[in-house]
């Protein structure tokens, strides 16, 4: 379970800096205390299902794309696996 929380975490983390936004201002947008941010971020608690649709919404992502695990593999299944 913890992996699956510093996974989501790491991913809202990468999302956010790629947008240009620091943690602080993203806290702000959704209504969060900064310090709430971080424990997400850090993967020391879950975002509830609505929080992570804030999120999603502010970052211009869909819930999804913080699963997304693509990325991860290497570059020869990702270019043999089938459109």
């Amino acid at each position: 379970m913890q992996d699956t929380k510093k996974f989501i975490g790491a991913r809202i983390r990468k999302i956010r800096k790629l947008k240009g936004f620091k943690q602080s201002e993203l806290a702000e947008l959704i209504d969060i205390d900064p310090k709430h941010m971080s424990k997400l971020e850090c993967g020391r608690c879950f975002p509830s299902f609505d929080l992570l649709g804030k999120i999603a919404q502010k970052l211009d992502k869909s819930v999804s794309d913080f699963f997304v695990t693509e990325h991860l593999q290497s570059r020869k299944i990702l270019t043999e696996k089938p459109i």
